[in-house]
């Protein structure tokens, strides 16, 4: 068997006395995309955090590429990570071009000897992959938001990461762009073998793309393998039992809510 490129043993999280997550163990192979589905407040970014080197866990600990995380090695793990934090309406709008926000993903970016035209080809790679080249020169302000979004992604697949972390990457798309970007993500698992950590709400969405879904609230409650179904009751201890779930095949898994209820997101009957 290969070596993982995450594992996580027994991480455990607390803040102001909350818990956050709690024994957390997960293990992924070279070219796994995982998506990963919980309510609000469930720890879903905090994983990422974690992972990304952003925060130091309570207890337990993370292992990359075969290695163990620690303060020596630290910084040369993580420049195999790319990295996509959730998107806030708060974000400063700075002047700058599409070009320069995709550089700012590059180890090296910003360096006493830093030379903007050797880093030109990996800029324009990272924006083709999301057909986004030709706005290399254009004022990031001046973009959609789903554009910028785009952007964003580029940025943290401009370093070529072996692993990368994904906040609700969809996030001001459409409808059609998130699919297109989901099947952009599952052929850079299969091409080039790139571990995928993606956080979305909709699990009707990513269903047909990922290889596994991870159930979050605090700690996994489910990890289903592709096609394989999640019980009731799993959604039920992690949303509550107001919502009801309806399996629409043997790929696709949505809830019908109650009335006047809150629910997961449903999922749409590809026939309709």
């Amino acid at each position: 068997m290969s070596t993982p490129a995450v594992h996580l043993s027994n991480i455990s999280f607390s803040a102001n006395g909350i818990t956050i997550l709690e024994n957390i163990s997960l293990s992924l192979e070279a070219g796994h995309f995982i998506g990963i589905v919980g309510p609000n407040g469930a720890g879903k970014s905090t994983i990422l955090s974690i992972i990304a080197g952003l925060i130091q866990p309570d207890h337990g600990h993370i292992d990359l590429m075969g290695q163990c995380l620690k303060r020596f090695n630290r910084h040369r793990l993580l420049k195999q990570i790319g990295y996509l934090h959730q998107l806030h309406d708060h974000e400063p709008h700075l002047p700058l071009t599409v070009r320069e926000v995709v550089s700012m993903g590059l180890p090296n970016y910003g360096a006493p000897l830093w030379i903007p035209l050797r880093a030109e080809k990996k800029v324009l790679d990272a924006l083709s992959f999301l057909d986004m080249q030709s706005h290399i020169d254009a004022d990031f302000r001046s973009l959609s938001g789903g554009q910028r979004q785009c952007v964003r992604i580029a940025r943290a697949l401009v370093r070529k990461p072996e692993i990368l972390l994904l906040d609700e990457p969809s996030a001001a798309m459409d409808s059609k762009r998130q699919q297109q970007l989901y099947a952009l993500l599952r052929e850079l698992c299969d091409r080039e073998k790139t571990t995928v950590i993606m956080v979305e709400h909709d699990i009707a969405a990513i269903t047909a793309h990922v290889d596994s879904v991870a159930c979050l609230n605090k700690h996994i409650h489910y990890h289903a393998m592709k096609g394989e179904q999640i019980p009731e009751d799993i959604w039920h201890s992690m949303y509550g039992d107001h919502m009801h779930v309806i399996a629409h095949d043997h790929g696709c898994i949505g809830c019908q809510p109650v009335q006047n209820e809150a629910c997961v997101d449903a999922c749409m009957d590809e026939k309709s």
